[in-house]
């Protein structure tokens, strides 16, 4: 009697990461199609606020060997549209508000600001009442668990009126050493929320 056709088994996957996708990837051989869905599976990982268990840690750290490292492994979520690029471009500008954000020249000139308008459009309910060296960090605390709550939408609202808030900071803090190079990236990180967010939102 001829035996029925065994089933394909489907691929591994461990919280949303295809494992074996991964394994393609890091060897060379996952195409454009593979490369566009897993780099979807880990932006959602990477905005999640609680550590990866072990295997995905792993796995993440094979794709991050892969690519370069912690900013090789965002340039390359952003060459693909939607979530991938939002959640990379959010991450992006967390990361200059952690750099800078409690610089003493940053913080007094937040404060400058602050005295005149002190809820920015966006930013009322997740900038700390208080403007100190920890503000700004806090506030990309607030925006990191927007994207563990798979608010997209809104964590990228709050990152580009908080990457327009260091565009106006950046001039400001020009001629200070060690935060001189606060304007270029400020204003490619609002630009660049700007185009992914519209985006973003036509796709919905």
């Amino acid at each position: 009697m001829r035996r029925p056709a065994r089933r394909r088994q489907d691929p591994v996957t461990v919280e949303g990461v295809a494992l074996g996708a991964v394994h393609e990837f890091v060897a060379g051989r996952l195409d454009d199609a593979g490369q566009a869905a897993l780099a979807d599976q880990i932006a959602a990982l990477i905005g999640q606020p609680e550590p990866p268990s072990t295997p995905i840690a792993s796995a993440l750290r094979r794709v991050m060997q892969h690519v370069g490292g912690d900013e090789e492994l965002l340039a390359w979520l952003d060459r693909f549209p939607g979530r991938p690029r939002l959640i990379a471009r959010v991450l992006g500008l967390v990361a200059l508000l952690d750099r800078f954000g409690d610089r003493l020249a940053v913080v007094a000139v937040l404060r400058e600001l602050r005295e005149r308008m002190p809820y920015p459009k966006d930013l009322a309910g997740h900038l700390p009442a208080v403007t100190d060296e920890d503000t700004l960090p806090v506030l990309g605390g607030e925006i990191k668990m927007l994207l563990g709550e798979d608010d997209l939408a809104d964590a990228g609202r709050v990152a580009l009126a908080a990457a327009t808030l260091l565009t106006k900071i950046g001039p400001r803090v020009a001629d200070v050493p060690g935060v001189e190079g606060l304007a270029s990236p400020a204003e490619r990180s609002r630009q660049g929320l700007e185009e992914a967010l519209r985006a973003f939102d036509e796709e919905r």
